[in-house]
């Protein structure tokens, strides 16, 4: 059974600090600490209320990601942030220890870092798809259910619109890439051309000498 998740726009949020190891060091630390508690689905709401507070908020993104702030003034906002959202107590000794730690500014990594790791120990796997066109759910169903056949997992599907695609659609699953665009199809051929002539005048070059 495949669970395909459409989240336009938000490919590239979930997708974030991919390659970062620290932002994926602390993922994993939350919840290895959220767990045995039996708080995993407690802050995993937090996390989601977070990010979409900070998507909402320019000035909060902009304050946590600012190196002109000081720790002790990050710790105190952010710890009052989470309190008047009534965060669990383990969600807001996280948030402390990334401003403590001046981490803060990678918070936006650590979320997207924390939902592939979440996606990771559920058996699933976020695929993230670039499209020209939007696609109908039957299509979304269509296509989670064949990455599903494909990878041996549940698969998470978050769209994006990319209008500069000429026709067809990117997925990328963990560093695997699917294209089937137009754009890369004529890429491909044009670079085929240039091989092949380049090709030819080598061996006219020969023939000459």
């Amino acid at each position: 059974m495949t669970n395909s998740s459409s989240a336009h726009g938000n490919a590239s949020r979930i997708a974030a600090g991919a390659g970062n190891v620290v932002a994926s060091r602390y993922a994993a630390s939350l919840i290895d600490v959220a767990m045995p508690a039996g708080a995993l689905e407690a802050v995993q709401n937090d996390i989601i209320s977070l990010e979409s507070t900070l998507n909402q908020s320019h000035d909060l993104k902009a304050f946590v990601e600012s190196p002109v702030y000081g720790a002790d003034r990050q710790l105190a906002a952010i710890r009052d942030i989470a309190q008047k959202c009534r965060f669990h107590q383990i969600t807001i000794n996280f948030l402390c220890v990334l401003a403590e730690n001046r981490r803060l500014k990678e918070l936006e990594m650590i979320i997207g870092a924390f939902h592939r790791e979440i996606a990771k120990r559920m058996g699933q796997m976020d695929a993230f798809v670039k499209t020209a066109h939007p696609l109908t759910a039957q299509q979304e169903e269509n296509l989670a259910r064949m990455l599903a056949e494909k990878t041996g997992k549940t698969v998470r599907l978050y769209v994006e619109i990319d209008q500069e695609l000429l026709g067809g659609m990117v997925v990328t699953i963990g560093s695997q890439m699917i294209d089937d665009s137009l754009k890369s199809k004529l890429a491909r051929l044009k670079q085929t051309m240039v091989t092949n002539s380049n090709s030819n005048q080598n061996a006219s070059l020969k023939e000459v000498g």
